[in-house]
Formats: C-alpha cells, structure tokens, sequence
C-alpha cells in the first residue's frame, strides 16, 4: 500500500479568449466563453454560470464558432479551437453538454499541422467548415460520426506567408473569402474554390494591400453592403502602427492578374521589394484612437446592411482595454461608384469596462434594427456585456422616448435608448414657453439702454458729437442651481431670482415657482439649494439669509439665520428615520441645525441648536452617527458633536500627516443592519475630493486615570477607486457601495462594490452647477447640469453595463499570500493593486473565490506579499515601496484596509525595489504588548539588506544592515530568532545561498542605538543562476529550505536546529530538471493540508512551463549520520496559467487542501491524499544529489 496525491482542478480566473452567443431551441441566449482550456456556458440575461466543460488538455482555447439553424441532431453545431488542436461538435453532442451531462470532451480533439486563426462553418452544407492557418493555409474539416472519423482536406491556397490575423467568409457553396493580415505589413485578398475533391480546389488572389506600417494584428470582412450599384464587402484591419484602415474589395477595384503577380515576386519586407505596381495602398479611411496597440477589429453587423444615409460601425480592440466604436462615412454614398473614393472614421464611444491590459475576445448579437449587445473578454478574466446602437440610431435628435407618441415637446432630446436619455434647453426658450417674453424683457427690465444710444439724448442732437459711445454690455439671466424635490421633479434658480420647477416625464413640463414677497431679492446672483427627493421637500438660501422650504408646489420662508447662507447639508438620522439640515454662514464661527417636521400639513423647521466651529473649520459636509453630530471640513479634518454640548466638538480628528487632505465631500453611517461592533463601535464613510473614501469608527472608552469616558475615532478603511475620481459623495443602497464624482471631463457614478460604471456623462468637468439624484432601490438616477449657458437633464435606467463574470488583475499576478487562519488571500500584480479575496471553503460553483477589496497605493508591480495573523499584511515594490496594512473585519460592509505605516528610509532618488522581506514576532519579554513587536527585514535590488524592529504605528527601528555581493537579492527569510540573536537566510541571482547572523538589542534602554552589522557566516552555490522561489518548514528537529531556480532545478537544504547557528552551511540536495523551465513557486503542504500522515514533507512547485508538481520528500539519516534525501513525484497537471509567479497552500480541512497558483491568472487546485495498493512509483522517485 503506497499514498499518493490527487490534483484536480477547483476554480480558474483566467484571461477570457474566445466568446460567442448561443441560441437553444428554448429560445435562451447564453454565452459561451472560452477560459484556459474549458468552456463555460452562462445564461446571457441572468449573467449565471450554468456549467463547464474541458475541451482541450494543456491548451488555452482560442476561438469559438457557431450556427444556430441546426435540424437534425448529426449536424456542425459548434467548433472549438486552440493552437493546433480542433473539436467538432454536432447539435447532439452539444446539447449533451448543454444537459450538463458532459464535463469534459478532451478526446474529441483533433490535431492540426499549424496554427488555427480563423474558422467558419459552411453555411450550404450540415458538416463541413473551414479553417485558416498561420502559414495562409486553407483546411476544409468534416463532421464523422465520431472523432477519428472527421476528415481534414488542405486546400490550395496562393501563398504560404506568415500571419499573424486571419478572417474568413463563405460567400457561396464553392467559394470562401479569405483576409490574411501578414507578420510584414501587408493585407492579402483572395478566394478560396473548394470543391468535392480537395486536389481540385483552386485559389485566386484579389488584393494585396499596403499601408500599414507594422504587423497586422487584426483583419475583418464585413457583411455584404448593399447599395445603388449592387453589392460589396469592406475589410477593415488594425496593425502595430495603432491605426485602423478600411479598404474596399468592389468588383470594380480588383486587378487580379498583376496583385498575383506582384504576390510572387515580394517574400517579405514592408518596404518596396521587388514589383510594386499590383498593390494597392488606397485605403479608404483611417484613424488612430487608442492609446495603445489594437489587437481586432470588426463590423457591427451580421446580415446584409443597406447603405443609406447612415454611416457603418466598426468597432476596434486595444491593449489599453478599451472598446472604441467608430462610424465609417463615404463622400459618396457608394463606395463601388468610385474604388478610390474617400472616406472619413468619427469616433462615437469608448467602452472602458476592464481593468489593466488587453481585450482578447468579444461577440456581438443584434437585438433590433439600430441595437446590439456586445460582449467582451479581457486579461483580467471578466465577461462584460453593454448595449451599442448604430451610428444611424445615435443621430436622433428629434427622436420621442420610448413610449412616447405625443409631438415633440419643448427642448432638444439627445440620444436615446433602453438604458439612458437625455433632453437640453436654452432658458429663453422656457420663458418663450411661459408666453413672459412680452412682459419681461432682460435688456428692458434690468438693464436699460444708456442715453448716449437714444437718438434724442443730447449727444446726438447737438451737432457737436465727437465720439459714439458703446451701449452697456447686457448681462442675460442664465440658470444657477439646481436641486431633485423627487424622481419626477426639478428645481432650479436662475441668476435674476426666478425659480423654475420641471417635471420629469415624457413631455418634461417647466413652470415657475412664486417667492414669497418678502423673499423676492433673496436669490437674485446667489443661492444655495439641496434637495430631500426622499420626502419631496427642497430648501433654498440667498444673500440674507433666509431660507425657504419648498413643498407639494408651495415656496414658503420657514427659517432665518444670521448672514449670507454659505451652504447647506442634508442630515439623515437613521435611528430616528428623520431628516435635519445643517446651515453655515458666510465668515461665520458657528453652525445652525434645523429639523425638518412633516407631522402637519406643512413642512416646519425646527431649530436644534447652534455649535461652535473649531478655528478655521469650513464645513463642506455633515452626517448624524449614532445621534452624533459629525462634521467634514475643507481641510479634510472631522469634528464630533453630541446635542448637549453643541459649544464645543466631543472629538476632532484630523489627518496624521502633516500635509492637509482636500475636503471631505459626504459623510453617511454604514447599513443599520450590522454595523455596530462587539465594543460597540459605530462606523461611518466619508468622501473626499482626493479621489478616497474612508470607513471610521467611534468607540465609547474609559479612561481609568480621569475617570471618564472619551470618544475615540479611528480610521479603520481608505481606498480609491480605479478610475481616480474626484469624489462628490457615497451612498449605500442595500449593502452596495455607490460614489459620484468626476473624472476628467466625465461625471461617473460608480459600483465601488461590484467594482463597475453605473454611468459616465460627458458633461465638461467638476467646475459647473449640477446636481445627481439616485432613485433609490432601481440603479437609475438623475444627472442635471449646465453647459454653454444650457441645462441639460441625464437619465439612466440602470448600469451602463453588466457584469456576466467578475474578474481579477488584468495584468501578470507576481505574489500571494494567504492570511494565517487561511480566511483571506492577498495577491498582487504588475497593474501596482493589491486584491483581498475572500475563499469559499463550501463547495460554490459560481464565484468560490470573491474579490473583496482592492488597494491602489502602490506606484510600481508588486514584489512580495507576506501576512503576519489575519490583522497585518506587508506588501513591497518598485520605487523603494514598503507598506505596512492594519487589516479587519467591518459589520454591514466587508474588509477594512488602512496603510499603516510606509517604507521608514527611502532614498533620495527612489530608484531601487524592495524585492522581498520577512516579518516574524518577536517574543513578548515584558509581559504586557499592546502594538505589535515584528522584525521586519528588507531585501532591496542593490544587494542591501536592512532589518528593523516594529511596533506600530509607523514605529520603525533600524537594528542591522548588511550587504551582499555585486549580484541582486531575490530572497529573504528568517531562520530563527533567539533572544537577541537573529539568523537570517538569503538568495541572489548568483544561485547562491548565504546565511547572515545580527546581534541587537530587541528591548533598548538607553535610546536607539546605532544599527550593528549583519554577519556573513556562510555562501552555498546551490543553482547554476538566479533564484527565483524560496520557501521554508520545521521538519522534526530540522529546518527545510526548497528554492527553486532559473536553471530549472529544484534545491532542497536541510539546517539542523539542534546544532549551533555559528556553523558551515548545512547539506543541500539539488534536483536537476525538476521542470522544464524556470521554477518559479514553491510551497511546502502541511499535512493538514493534504490528510496525508506520513513521515514525509510534500511541496507543490510551478514554473513557466505551466506543470503543478506535487514532490513527496523524505529524509533518512543512516548509523554513521550521513544524511540521505529522496525526492519522489507523485502529482503532475497541466495548469492554464502562463507567466507563474507564485504559489500558495490554502489549509481547507483534515480531508484534503488546495493549492493556489498566481501568474497571468490565478488557479485553485484541489489536492487529496488517496490509498493506493500496488502501484510502482520507481520511475517517479529520485535521489536528490548532495552539493
């Protein structure tokens, strides 16, 4: 009986590389996207995994082709591509994966001579498709009644060129059409004339076309064209030269015979090389918008497209993961009526739904006559799906809502559809509407004309008149605030003191809303407005401080304060369900808080109290918190009031830096339902202007040596958007996250918790009156806001997209780590963020790993992660980045991430990485801990190595310093810490091994003393070079060191703890060729992680070969106390994961673990322990050799 382990797989985030729709005969749409080598099935409407399948054994999928009008159950349904390898599947067996009885096809894939980069299923016959390889290489493929009964036919193809984009397009039984986009520049035109004997096919080149000036990366045929002359087709191609060209394959364009000729004669070369005058460098159109290279484009078409008066979509792909949608329009509304006629690419949108680089694949599906859903697969392994309208739809102006029959009301409406609209107006066109025009003249009321315009001032009639003097400038009413009084109803004021009203619906009705006589100058140039949606009430401030409450079409002043209004804050008091306004006056040193009564028929307000403003407290925003008064101010500081002791704050919390925060825009408590802790801790969110939002907590404490109670606020949560907003305010629906603000030029409402744009209006930037009002529960809103002097009013029902599959980085994952009670995963990646994920240790098909916090505070891609407990995480980088995160648990809102502390001496220049640290406890010699006592040792790319002691709250105290050779660090680690004796191990790049031994003093007495020196004790060569993982465990009464290497090698040292540190370096085995590229992860299973009792060690190791192996160790010592080490595989599998940068051991329970490995995706493996009688592992075992 042997012990062996099994690893299967668990749970893939992994770039997305093909996507298609799918119709059943149900009628369902659902998605089918290729993810490594599995295919996953999701319900297109409810975005829900429904089931998946393995297709290929170690390969990714690449492309997945589709035909929906299927009859009988033997026919193509459905081919499936990746590399070299090809699976035909008819409607039976698809169906059968469907019905979720098949979860893996792997034998129904069939080898290819080269490289697939293209396929299309024939449209005229039930079995047959097409494929184009990497060598312009035309294969036909057949349907058998099983796999090796499917037959492959090369066909003749004109050239054998290097490609490296391809698309093909049946245009009849007998005839294909093929784009090739070569690896040197140029486009090739041709046709492929299949017959029933593969010999007696035949080809035809069209075009070669030129231009381009780098590798064509993406080349598309659209659908036949119809216009005045008849029928055509465009090809549209990106290149490395980050442009986007059109050309046109018309009849009357093609010159056959001389591109043939022109084809053999030029091998390779962008330049001219050889017969030039068969290629034709006329392209149509061209454009350049992404900012990074475009890896496809395509026509937003599936059918045959008339061409009228509307333009042509094309949609493009970037690196810079970005979708842009461009419209084609012609001089001439007929391309084929002049082959070289001119033409010109505007580009409407761009869809920025993924997060770092790369979308790799996408599909559209029309869903009416202007609309379409596209779909998106990026790096970052989320499934994006958003709604694209042609550019003929997007031309309305004059278009009714949806739903609307009645003519054309006042104002201009936007573009519109399912998800958003939007309407403008000019304010002389509402008062032309009020029929005031007659009555009240801006240029006659307020601004008469001077006399030196009359003709009978004395200017003009004296005769003496020398000089014509200009009339003064008039200054036009325009409007000035605005403000939601609820979902169907807008306020707004203009610079002359009017109010208008709008109501929001099909027709958008304005009026204009009578000021009390006594309140008629009020808001004449000025006034503050906010709104309560929430119980339709708005109130509104001017000069002299009156303010008036507006309600059920009624404008009445119910409050007066002292001065000019300077703002005005709604308060929302949970607990009590009630709704207060807080109001600060212009150079004023207090604030006046009102409550809102709505127990009578009329609203009242009730004055609450005046508090006292800390010296230079300006008030930007205010919330009430456990019946607390909390207040945010321009300098990014918060002061705490309690209703008995409004003279003077209970607390005031200002920034730990030195430098002043930007202002804090929003402060609202957290979701009621759980957000109080065990210490009865109450949490609140601010926003501010800097682009974060923070989570506090204020906690009741006693202080015995006054005996008293004190309030202590902490912050316990900062983070940042992705997008870098300019934060105006959060909100929570539900337990849902929601922030607004601007980003550039854009206004953003964004889902902080789904980590997705709900909507982004071009509205011009931050600096304009505006106003946003979310209709609560729904996902809509209201965005209003004035641009060139005009109102504009946005409406969204809903997000701009939705999330079909969440996602990770979507750049290579260079570090992870798992928290010490094995309930939280850090990993972090090129794209500078740090995820926090939360592992489901239940079985949960849809999303067993759940990102639940992002960090952007790093500059550069992320070196090493490390967790100390489940409170701490360390993180380093580029740029000397050293970051110490507190970490814990938040009620009613998830994980709480505060930076801590920072790297303690940076240099000047910033210039070198912190390529990796270790964190270990030192012991608690006092008796009494309340911070943290860690070693922190810091390994930095120019060979340096510094530790330090720390306790806290950016404690550091730097203890030793050393310094390697000439060669880079890689890796550090402790060994072991005893009193005040530390020995620590280190890697290079060298293959080296050193061991490093420091004195300090962990308890100083008599100030910081000066840091001691690091000393070297010994250097092992173990690899042939650099040293790329490294890890370490306690084995009986030994230390076990594995590292991994570039030189494919795996090294196992093995350091005594008996014996005395001050030693030679201890015996060291190296296993040669343990992969078959660089090992770049290494893990030791715990026997906790595996169910395994036996005597052995085992270690999971990973490389850029994409092989998990899972090592069996055992060590043996004999009666002269040679030590002997044998190394046996018992675990292999393929994992989908390319560039491997670390690997990590999730403990789930006594019965089995699971091993995490990060790289350009991340995998969960599954690994059990299993019983095996009268296996022979002898070919698996090796003796490692001594060194």
């Amino acid at each position: 009986m042997s012990m062996s382990i099994s690893i299967k797989h668990d749970h893939l985030v992994n770039p997305i590389t093909a996507l298609e729709f799918y119709h059943t005969r149900a009628g369902t749409f659902l998605i089918l996207a290729g993810e490594g080598p599995f295919l996953k099935i999701f319900d297109a409407k409810e975005a829900k995994l429904l089931h998946q399948c393995e297709i290929f054994h170690g390969q990714t999928i690449h492309g997945i082709a589709v035909r929906d009008d299927v009859d009988h159950g033997l026919d193509l349904q459905v081919v499936i591509w990746g590399r070299s390898s090809l699976t035909l599947l008819s409607r039976r067996e698809f169906d059968q994966i469907l019905d979720q009885n098949v979860g893996s096809v792997i034998d129904f894939a069939i080898p290819v001579s080269d490289w697939i980069l293209d396929v299309a299923i024939s449209p005229f016959d039930a079995v047959s498709c097409v494929l184009v390889t990497a060598h312009n290489t035309v294969i036909r493929a057949r349907l058998g009644h099983s796999p090796q009964a499917h037959v492959l036919e090369t066909l003749h193809s004109p050239s054998r060129s290097i490609l490296y984009s391809a698309h093909l397009a049946w245009e009849s039984l007998s005839q294909v059409l093929v784009a090739a986009g070569t690896v040197f520049g140029e486009i090739l035109v041709w046709h492929c004339f299949p017959s029933d004997e593969a010999s007696s096919s035949t080809s035809r080149i069209l075009f070669t076309f030129t231009g381009h000036e780098g590798s064509i990366f993406g080349v598309n045929i659209s659908p036949p064209i119809i216009d005045s002359h008849g029928i055509t087709r465009l090809l549209a191609s990106c290149s490395d030269d980050r442009t986007i060209r059109v050309w046109n394959l018309s009849a009357e364009s093609q010159d056959s015979q001389r591109t043939a000729t022109a084809v053999q004669a030029r091998e390779t070369g962008f330049g001219e090389n050889g017969i030039h005058t068969g290629c034709s460098k006329s392209y149509l159109a061209m454009a350049m918008g992404h900012a990074s290279r475009i890896w496809r484009v395509r026509f937003l078409g599936e059918q045959s497209t008339p061409l009228d008066a509307s333009a042509i979509s094309i949609l493009s792909f970037g690196e810079d993961s970005a979708v842009q949608q461009w419209a084609l329009h012609f001089e001439t509304t007929a391309p084929t009526s002049h082959p070289r006629s001119s033409g010109r690419l505007d580009q409407l949108h761009t869809f920025a739904f993924h997060s770092g680089k790369h979308i790799w694949s996408t599909a559209v599906r029309r869903s009416g006559h202007s609309k379409a859903i596209l779909i998106t697969g990026g790096a970052d392994g989320k499934i994006s799906s958003y709604k694209v309208t042609t550019p003929s739809w997007l031309a309305a102006v004059e278009t009714p809502l949806r739903g609307d029959t009645s003519p054309p009301s006042l104002g201009k409406q936007g573009a519109s559809d399912e998800l958003t609209w939007g309407r403008s107006w000019e304010l002389d066109e509402i008062l032309e509407d009020f029929a005031l025009k007659s009555l009240v003249r801006n240029s006659v009321i307020e601004h008469p004309i001077s006399n030196a315009s009359h003709p009978d001032s004395p200017e003009a009639t004296n005769g003496n008149q020398t000089e014509k003097m200009k009339p003064k400038k008039v200054r036009k009413d325009g409007f000035n605030q605005y403000a939601f009084v609820s979902e169907k109803e807008l306020l707004a004021t203009t610079t002359y003191g009017r109010v208008l009203l709008c109501d929001i619906g099909p027709e958008m009705h304005w009026s204009e809303v009578s000021l009390p006589e006594s309140g008629s100058g009020d808001l004449r140039s000025y006034s503050v407005l906010v709104g309560f949606p929430e119980i339709g009430v708005t109130c509104l401030a001017g000069t002299n401080g009156s303010i008036h409450v507006y309600r059920h079409q009624r404008l009445l002043k119910l409050g007066q304060v002292e001065g000019k209004v300077a703002d005005m804050f709604k308060i929302f008091d949970s607990q009590r369900s009630s709704f207060e306004l807080l109001v600060t006056t212009l150079g004023g040193t207090n604030a006046m808080l009102f409550s809102l009564d709505l127990s009578g028929a009329q609203v009242r307000l009730v004055e609450n109290g005046v508090y006292n403003l800390p010296n230079k407290f300006v008030v930007t925003s205010a919330g009430n918190i456990n019946r607390m008064l909390v207040m945010g101010s321009r300098s990014g500081s918060l002061a705490l009031y309690t209703s008995r002791s409004p003279e003077s704050p209970l607390q005031i919390w200002t920034h730990p830096g030195s430098v002043p925060r930007d202002a804090i825009t929003a402060i609202t408590s957290l979701p009621s339902s759980d957000a109080s802790g065990d210490d009865g801790s109450r949490y609140f969110l601010t926003t501010s202007r800097d682009g974060l939002y923070s989570i506090f907590s204020t906690t009741i404490v006693q202080d015995i040596s006054m005996n008293a109670a004190q309030l202590m606020v902490r912050r316990v949560h900062q983070c940042a958007p992705p997008l870098r907003l300019i934060i105006e305010a959060g909100w929570f629906e539900g337990e849902k996250l929601f922030l607004r603000g601007f980003k550039g030029k854009n206004f953003v409402v964004w889902d902080e918790t789904e980590q997705c744009e709900v909507t982004s209006v071009e509205c011009g930037g931050s600096h304009r009156s505006y106003a946003y009002s979310p209709i609560r529960g729904s996902g809509c809103g209201h965005f209003v806001y004035t641009k060139a002097s005009k109102i504009y009013l946005h409406s969204h029902r809903g997000s701009s997209h939705k999330i079909v599959k969440a996602g990770g980085h979507g750049r290579e994952i260079k570090a992870c780590a798992v928290s010490e009670d094995q309930s939280l995963i850090a990993t972090g990646a090129e794209d500078t963020a740090i995820r926090i994920w939360q592992h489901s240790k239940t079985p949960n098909f849809q999303n067993p790993l759940a990102c639940s916090a992002v960090i952007q505070r790093h500059s550069a891609g992320i070196q090493h992660l490390q967790w100390h407990g489940s409170g701490y995480l360390f993180s380093s980088g580029g740029n000397e980045e050293f970051f110490v995160w507190a970490v814990e648990q938040i009620p009613g809102f998830g994980i709480g991430i505060v930076c801590e502390a920072t790297c303690p001496d940076p240099s000047e220049d910033r210039d070198l990485r912190v390529m990796n640290f270790h964190v270990t406890a030192l012991p608690n010699l006092s008796g009494v801990q309340k911070d943290p006592r860690l070693l922190v040792s810091l390994a930095y790319s120019d060979s340096t190595i510094r530790t330090y002691i720390y306790s806290g709250l950016d404690s550091f105290h730097l203890v030793c310093i050393g310094r390697y050779t000439s060669s880079c660090l890689t890796q550090i680690r402790h060994i072991q810490i005893k009193d005040d004796e530390a020995y620590i191990f280190t890697t290079a790049t060298d293959g080296r091994l050193a061991l490093w031994k420091g004195c300090f003093d962990s308890v100083p007495r008599n100030g910081l003393p000066e840091p001691v020196q690091l000393t070297l004790v010994s250097v092992r060569r173990i690899h042939q070079s650099a040293i790329k993982s490294l890890d370490l465990m306690r084995f009986n009464e030994e230390i076990l060191i594995a590292t991994g290497g570039d030189d494919n090698a795996l090294g196992i040292s093995v350091f005594p703890i008996s014996s005395s540190m001050a030693t030679a370096m201890p015996p060291c085995f190296i296993l040669r060729s343990a992969h078959a590229a660089a090992v770049t992860g290494l893990c030791f299973l715990h026997n906790h992680a595996t169910g395994c009792r036996e005597g052995s060690v085992k270690l999971a190791s990973s490389g850029n070969d994409q092989k998990i192996t899972v090592w069996s160790v055992n060590l043996d010592n004999d009666r002269r106390g040679n030590l002997s080490l044998d190394i046996k595989r018992i675990g292999d599998a393929f994992t989908p994961v390319a560039d491997v940068g670390d690997v990590a051991s999730l403990a789930v329970d006594n019965h089995g673990g699971k091993i995490l490995v990060v790289g350009n995706g991340m995998e969960v493996w599954k690994v059990v322990c299993q019983t095996r009688e009268d296996v022979d592992l002898a070919q698996e075992s090796t003796s490692g050799w001594k060194i």
